[in-house]
């Protein structure tokens, strides 16, 4: 195997393994906020990867799978318009 397929890959394992261990349950940052009492003052908003999931679809698995994925997409992108603009 190629060290450019390693490189491709690897991220999309990491993702995939992250993604079982995805939870509905609020993390630790909401969990202190409610524990605290000033919840209600944070203004919600909808957001396509709200909770680390995408909303249209309804597997939780390949919800936080495919978040991930894009997540990836948007961080290559990222990262390929800043070495665009070094040189």
């Amino acid at each position: 195997m190629n060290k450019k397929a390693i490189v491709v890959l690897f991220p999309i394992f990491i993702v995939f393994f992250a993604s079982l261990f995805s939870s509905k349950h609020p993390d630790t940052l909401e969990t202190f906020a409610v524990n605290q009492g000033f919840e209600k003052q944070a203004k919600e908003i909808v957001l396509i990867f709200n909770d680390y999931n995408l909303p249209f679809i309804n597997n939780q698995f390949l919800s936080s799978f495919c978040a991930g994925i894009i997540g990836l997409v948007l961080l290559y992108i990222l990262y390929k318009t800043i070495k665009f603009f070094e040189k």
